[in-house]
C-alpha cells in the first residue's frame, strides 16, 4: 500500500466537504441551494466527520474526489 502525505490545507478541505455531505447529503454545488439539514447531538457531527475524514485519508481520497463523485451522482439523478 502506498501512503499519501496530506497537507494541512488538504485535510481542512477534506473535512469541509465531508461535513457538507454529513449535513446536506452532498458536497456538490447545486443551483437549487441547500434545503434540508440533518440535526446532530452536540459533538456527534464532529465525531462523525473526523471518522469519515480518516477513512477517506486511508483510501487516499482528496476533497475534489468527493465533489466529483457527488457531481456525477447529481448528473445521473437529473437524467
Amino acid at each position: 500500500m502506498i501512503q499519501r502525505v496530506y497537507t494541512v490545507n488538504e485535510i481542512d478541505e477534506l473535512r469541509h466537504v465531508v461535513e457538507e455531505r454529513c449535513e446536506f447529503g452532498s458536497c456538490a454545488p447545486t443551483q437549487k441551494g441547500r434545503v434540508s439539514r440533518r440535526s446532530y447531538m452536540p459533538g456527534e457531527l464532529e465525531r462523525e466527520v473526523e471518522e469519515k475524514v480518516r477513512t477517506h485519508m486511508l483510501a487516499g481520497h482528496v476533497a475534489q474526489d468527493l465533489v466529483n463523485e457527488d457531481m456525477q451522482k447529481q448528473r445521473n439523478d437529473e437524467r
